[in-house]
């Protein structure tokens, strides 16, 4: 069954940075690491959706597997975050 992410994970709102800290926050990114949300980002069918949303709708830029080497390497490179 399908699920929407419960508030706590919405990014309305937040600037690029507060975005940033949330994925980096336990309690806010579903009690995962940055392995764990390297692993989410880069092969998660659901995250996947933004590149296949179907129903004439635009998908994200580049690929998912772009976007889990972006992530990787934000993590291999201390997974700072900006303000």
């Amino acid at each position: 069954m399908w699920h929407l992410a419960p508030i706590e994970m919405a990014w309305v709102g937040l600037s690029l940075g507060g975005i940033c800290e949330q994925f980096k926050d336990p309690k806010r990114n579903g009690s995962r690491s940055l392995p764990q949300i390297h692993e989410h980002m880069a092969h998660d069918p659901l995250v996947g959706w933004g590149w296949m949303p179907g129903a004439h709708r635009e998908p994200a830029p580049g690929t998912q597997a772009q976007f889990g080497e972006l992530i990787d390497a934000w993590i291999r490179t201390g997974a700072h975050c900006r303000g």
